[in-house]
């Protein structure tokens, strides 16, 4: 951390470690999971319809019981809680092949850690990130669980092959124990606000163009989970998912830097940038046949979307602070599940022509750079240009 000027002198910093060594430890089984149910039984559309219990169970989750705990333990301790959960999905996944019978368990289970880690993280993130520098938080906080996960889904690709998934499942668990560290000194005042389900209409109401463009970013940011899956049936072979995610990381850590200076003042300016380069490579991803082309295009997009998820995050961040944070950041789980069910029911509709699945992601984004176009004056009289 020091090598990127990063003390301790700041909650975020901590906040920003764990999280590089937790997206560390994942990185050796994320993109893995869903190859996982692949190749133990499991249809596409099985797999597909895994990851819909996975996030409803979660969704519903977050917005009943994570708001309770966070407000009775607050949001440091409820984050610290949720490693239990996904250790215990990880024990549960390895033994699924065994228990078929009981998969909505399983998926309920990730769902609830991965809702339960997410939910206060981004709450924190926020609360202690500087509104100036909200760019260069953000940047540091998606580069360093790249620069230091490259190595995560390469391993795997390597050793799964031979070993199978288990060690890999070993090696996540000690990892996320070894995360959970930089949390214990995170200060324990924070408390959330007070949270009601019943007055979310309101609030949805007072931010309505906001969330529904977190709506539209999950469109497009799922799309992209599905593109490691895509390559995986193109090509067929174990080591494709883990080449992919490395090409990811590996393209997008230093950008993810850079990127975020940029941020601090002309996030609006370069959305619209990013959305264009992203339509450009779906396209070019109607064309791809070998695995050449395919690693090419996962290494060209890692460029772009870190471009667009640092500067989108930037301007979503930066408009939210100091104005009711927590209960955006809680609501805002509800249109992103819904643009990750879009994205799901898509794949089940072209499950027998994938690549058709591409248009989706081109359609969110030029809905995405539409509304943006029509909302341009209000975006620039009310935010930084």
């Amino acid at each position: 951390m020091r090598i990127f000027g990063v003390a301790f002198s700041r909650d975020i910093h901590r906040i920003q470690l764990a999280h590089t060594l937790h997206s560390v430890a994942l990185s050796f089984v994320g993109v893995y999971v869903p190859i996982f149910l692949l190749t133990h039984g499991f249809s596409l559309a099985d797999t597909i319809i895994f990851f819909v219990v996975f996030h409803m169970f979660g969704l519903a989750f977050g917005l009943t019981v994570c708001p309770l705990t966070m407000r009775r333990w607050g949001m440091a301790q409820t984050l610290r809680a949720s490693y239990f959960p996904q250790i215990a999905f990880f024990v549960a996944l390895h033994f699924l092949p065994q228990i078929s019978f009981a998969w909505p368990l399983v998926a309920a289970l990730g769902g609830i850690a991965t809702f339960a880690y997410w939910m206060p993280l981004n709450i924190l993130f926020v609360k202690h990130a500087e509104a100036k520098k909200i760019g260069s938080d953000l940047g540091l906080f998606f580069a360093l669980p790249k620069i230091f996960g490259v190595a995560g889904p390469l391993v795997s690709a390597a050793v799964i092959p031979f070993f199978g998934f288990w060690p890999m499942f070993i090696v996540a668990g000690c990892g996320l124990i070894l995360s959970y560290l930089p949390l214990i000194g995170i200060k324990k005042h924070e408390l959330m606000a007070e949270f009601r389900l019943s007055q979310s209409i309101q609030k949805i109401r007072k931010r309505k163009f906001l969330f529904f463009l977190e709506g539209f970013d999950n469109i497009i940011e799922e799309s992209e989970w599905f593109w490691g899956i895509f390559v995986f049936l193109l090509i067929g072979s174990l080591t494709t998912p883990g080449i992919v995610g490395g090409l990811e990381a590996l393209g997008g850590a230093l950008f993810a830097l850079l990127v975020g200076k940029f941020a601090n003042q002309h996030a609006l300016k370069l959305i619209p940038i990013a959305s264009i380069g992203l339509m450009a490579l779906w396209a070019i991803r109607f064309f791809i046949e070998s695995p050449f082309s395919a690693y090419l295009a996962s290494l060209s997009t890692s460029f772009v979307m870190t471009l667009f998820i640092v500067t989108y995050f930037s301007f979503i961040y930066k408009k939210i602070k100091n104005d009711d944070e927590e209960t955006f950041l809680i609501l805002r789980e509800i249109p992103t599940v819904l643009g990750r069910l879009v994205v799901f029911g898509c794949i089940l509709l072209t499950a027998g022509q994938p690549k058709y699945f591409f248009v989706l992601p081109i359609f969110a984004i030029s809905l995405l750079l539409l509304f943006l176009f029509m909302r341009r004056k209000q975006l620039t009289s009310s935010l930084w240009v």
